[in-house]
């Protein structure tokens, strides 16, 4: 599913309009239908609570009255407030308020109102659609958009926002100023940048995605480069389980990992590559961390090669290693690797010699940052899977600055390194050489724990191992990562997890994935789709 701007969203509607004749009214109406079925869902029967409806000026206050006017004619107990009087509104937007009055409908006005009689009726509502602003905001709020914003966010009312909350830019997701804090959103046909960046995610609470009726040539443009992953997308790629299947059938994965001191990162990715399918995992470690490891790993082969007494693989093992590595199909390097040149000139080698699959991360990533220009020489693809802090340390690109263009990064980063980058934390960003991105929806803080890089390491690792493509080895982990921390999170909570606790949880990831059946057309889609 592609996601949007605010800009691109408009221009698709103007061409759904212009080149296919589809009036504007009838989006709205749509747009608003797809509001109207959550609200059932949320209150099956009508008399079960108050809403409260405001409606700004624009569309998405038109928005606002068809979804008053639906609701009233259910039979739910609405009151509507508006930004003024019908003259105040054009185009769509006055003619469904016209629409709404004429029907019955009655509208107070925000503009003559003593915000004390505001803040009671919200006081009495139990659910609030803010349809104040929409996606067009680009400065900040102003009065008194301003002032119903805080009185919305001052109510315990439960908030659905329309399209995006108000106040939140569907470009960047900044806070422009005043911005609702919804328990809800519904977005139209397709999802905005600005609900899956941060601070807007925080504020957009569970997002839903509505069909509006817009043609699928318009929203499947290949022109749009940004993507939502979805469970569609992964079931499609997983590797198949065959009935007459050996170990041999799903690959074989070399995890080179571990140092003194950090052979749990060792044991996490390899458990984690066996976890997400593999059928035969080695872990190639120095050799005097084999006793450690052996009695940490049941299922994985431990492999030695030669070590500098500190638990650090010495260069001149690479012969051995990469003997081992032609019986494998994909092989990780860096989780618990201690940075420096050592370790450095041990992925020179691997990179110019070997043209398997490679996913790079941890003390890999801090030996690449002292000379990201090895990526040039690789024989074969490269998934690099940095943290904030680690994607600062190989761009010289400072933390915040990330932060805040964290897929346009990314994105950067994948062409100049021709590799693959799978940027970490909220909403996991994966970006191809090619300028393809693809945004996570899965995961939650169950994840913000020591340990839990080297399982996503382990699972990318283990994925391509059975044949995945590199690209959608690293969608599919990040993707089954997230899922597995929110399986765990449903199951028992959020708080007081090891990354080891994430593993168990691997498997059923991959069962629900496999299971999962396609909504009807027209339905909802939750961006989050095994949500409970």
């Amino acid at each position: 599913m592609k996601i949007v701007s605010g800009e691109k969203m408009g221009q698709i509607d103007r061409k759904a309009m212009e080149a296919y004749g589809i009036p504007g009214i009838v989006l709205m109406e749509n747009a608003g239908l797809q509001v109207v079925s959550l609200v059932q869902q949320l209150y099956p029967r009508p008399d079960d609570g108050m809403i409260a409806v405001f409606c700004g000026r624009g569309n998405n206050g038109g928005d606002g009255f068809v979804i008053a006017r639906h609701l009233q004619k259910l039979g739910y107990r609405v009151t509507t407030w508006a930004m003024g009087v019908l003259s105040a509104y054009k185009g769509d937007a006055a003619t469904n308020y016209d629409i709404y009055l004429k029907g019955g409908g009655h509208v107070s006005l925000l503009t003559e109102s003593d915000p004390s009689a505001i803040t009671k009726e919200l006081q009495e509502s139990d659910l609030i659609v803010d349809a104040l602003l929409g996606t067009g905001v680009r400065n900040r709020v102003a009065e008194p958009f301003a002032e119903v914003i805080r009185a919305i966010n001052g109510s315990r009312a439960r908030v659905l926002a329309v399209d995006i909350p108000s106040g939140i830019s569907a470009d960047t997701g900044e806070v422009l100023g005043e911005a609702v804090k919804a328990d809800y959103t519904v977005t139209f046909a397709l999802p905005k940048r600005g609900l899956l960046l941060f601070p807007g995610a925080q504020y957009a609470g569970r997002v839903f995605v509505g069909d509006i009726g817009i043609p699928r040539e318009l929203t499947a443009s290949s022109e749009i480069r940004e993507n939502l992953v979805t469970g569609d997308e992964i079931k499609g790629q997983l590797p198949r389980r065959v009935a007459d299947g050996h170990k041999g059938t799903y690959g074989r994965a070399l995890i080179l990992a571990g140092s003194a001191g950090m052979t749990g990162a060792a044991a996490l990715a390899s458990e984690a590559a066996l976890r997400g399918g593999a059928g035969l995992v080695y872990a190639g470690i120095a050799a005097e961390l084999r006793a450690v490891l052996e009695a940490k790993l049941r299922e994985v082969i431990i492999l030695v090669f030669p070590g500098d007494g500190k638990g650090n693989m010495e260069p001149a093992g690479v012969g051995e290693i990469l003997n081992f590595a032609g019986q494998c199909r994909a092989v990780a390097f860096g989780p618990g690797m201690e940075p420096g040149r050592k370790t450095l000139e041990l992925l020179k080698a691997l990179l110019n010699k070997t043209a398997l699959p490679m996913v790079i991360d941890a003390g890999g990533l801090s030996a690449l940052a002292l000379d990201t220009g090895l990526l040039a020489q690789k024989k074969g693809p490269v998934i690099v899977t940095p943290h904030p802090g680690e994607m600062a340390r190989l761009t010289g690109i400072e933390v915040p600055a990330i932060q805040r263009r964290r897929w346009e990064i990314a994105a950067e980063k994948a062409r100049e390194w021709d590799s693959i980058v799978v940027l970490k934390g909220a909403h996991t960003v994966t970006a191809l050489p090619d300028g393809e991105v693809f945004v996570n929806p899965t995961g939650n803080p169950v994840l913000s724990t020591a340990g839990s890089g080297d399982i996503l390491t382990g699972l990318i690792t283990g994925l391509a191992a059975q044949g995945l493509p590199p690209q959608w080895a690293a969608v599919c982990g990040a993707y089954l990562h997230g899922l597995a921390g929110d399986l765990l999170a449903e199951q028992v909570g959020e708080r007081g997890h090891l990354a080891g606790d994430v593993l168990a949880f691997i498997p059923p990831a991959l069962n629900r994935v496999s299971e999962f059946s396609s909504r009807a057309p027209g339905a909802l889609f939750p961006v989050k789709e095994f949500q409970q």
